[in-house]
């Protein structure tokens, strides 16, 4: 299992409506060498007002949810602590999600609000993810916490900032005793295979005949057999 060396430029601490700006930064500048960003988001150069606009909203309503999602974020001393890697964790599954279509109706025949997207893939993503979660992970209930975004700028990759976010969330379920459980892409799989990720299996996004897919796995982190055992993470 990696262990990052520990970077004290680093800290782990919970995100505000006052870091919005930063983590749709993070999150723009983070996510676009992931194949599904790609795959969902192919004119996000091209409109970029557009994609920054949709991706702030889509964190504004993860904000504005405490009691459903925690948002957490990686500060950098070095970067005048502002945020550097971002994770959202879903720590209440049975809950609904609040918010908007993020500008892709799901009425196919309802134009798209936004010009950097592939409407039709946005779509099939949402769904089959939808459906991979629960043939994946239902069985486990309340009994876990689901990660759903873990982005590092960058800039700052390769100090530890996406290892330690992962590490406080297996430290929250292990304090809970639950299950950690994400949906990867290539990108992810291998990082949370070293912190002690088992594979589960593996699903295909494809529309119709496509050439153009995606593959991504469901991994889960099972809770620890002792009770003396758990993650740490330095919290700000």
């Amino acid at each position: 299992m990696t262990r990052w060396p520990p970077d004290k430029r680093i800290r782990i601490r919970e995100a505000s409506m006052a870091d919005l700006e930063d983590i749709t930064t993070t999150a723009q500048e983070g996510f676009p060498d992931d194949p599904e960003f790609n795959y969902r988001f192919p004119d996000r150069d091209k409109f970029p007002q557009d994609n920054r606009k949709w991706v702030r909203q889509e964190y504004t309503e993860y904000l504005k949810q405490p009691s459903k999602y925690a948002v957490m974020v990686a500060t950098a001393s070095d970067n005048d602590d502002r945020v550097v890697a971002l994770s959202v964790w879903d720590k209440a599954v049975l809950v609904p999600h609040k918010g908007g279509d993020l500008g892709v109706p799901a009425d196919p025949n309802e134009p798209p609000a936004r010009r950097d997207v592939n409407p039709v893939h946005f779509r099939a993503f949402a769904q089959r993810m939808d459906q991979s979660f629960h043939q994946y992970f239902a069985s486990y209930g309340e009994q876990q916490m689901h990660l759903w975004l873990l982005a590092t700028h960058p800039s700052f990759r390769r100090r530890g900032a996406g290892s330690r976010l992962c590490q406080w969330g297996l430290g929250q379920a292990a304090g809970k005793g639950i299950h950690t459980t994400v949906l990867a892409s290539a990108m992810g799989r291998r990082l949370y295979q070293e912190l002690g990720f088992a594979l589960n299996g593996s699903f295909i996004i494809r529309v119709d005949d496509e050439t153009d897919h995606l593959e991504l796995w469901a991994l889960t982190h099972d809770p620890p057999s002792s009770p003396a055992w758990g993650w740490s993470c330095d919290i700000m």
